[in-house]
């Protein structure tokens, strides 16, 4: 049974364009303690051009009027981090799909299916960026730490089952 909360989620396939992962060029990322309530494509290097400075604890900026405090921070060893934009339904919707394309007419997909398929590319890769707070320096409690965790973890826990059924196996 479903509640009226679940019944309001929209459910989407996602399909990746690895093509867009070749081509997409290296760009430099900061993430902001704040939020902006449009979402779209903005000039930000129009607005946004740091003047960063290396202060006692890390690097410093003054935005808007407030002080930033922030530090580099790389992505884990062996993985590369991308910028992936949605594309709008009406362009995804008129192209074939290279994923799905199993040789046999459209006939057979209903236009329902289709209309929650979504695809996503990458505009631009990173091998680390500036992680900023508000007065302070993002603690080690920050999520964005904690999710970049998470690669090196998995492949811990991957290595240790598999030794663990090593064991097993000899004993």
């Amino acid at each position: 049974m479903e509640s009226g909360d679940e019944a309001a989620i929209e459910r989407h396939r996602v399909h990746l364009r690895s093509a867009t992962l070749r081509d997409a060029p290296p760009v430099t990322l900061h993430l902001l303690p704040c939020e902006v309530a449009v979402d779209g494509p903005a000039p930000v290097g129009r607005f946004f051009t740091p003047a960063i400075r290396q202060g006692p604890e890390g690097l410093e900026v003054s935005f808007r009027g407030r002080c930033l405090r922030g530090e580099e921070v790389a992505v884990p060893r062996g993985l590369v981090g991308y910028v992936m934009v949605t594309e709008e339904k009406e362009v995804s919707m008129g192209k074939p799909d290279p994923l799905r394309d199993s040789g046999t007419d459209d006939e057979e997909e209903s236009p329902l299916e289709r209309d929650f398929d979504r695809f996503i590319g990458a505009t631009a890769s990173f091998s680390h960026f500036t992680l900023w707070g508000l007065e302070t320096i993002p603690g080690l409690d920050a999520k964005v730490r904690g999710a970049l965790t998470w690669p090196s973890l998995a492949t811990r826990l991957a290595d240790s089952r598999t030794g663990a059924r090593g064991l097993r196996t000899r004993a």
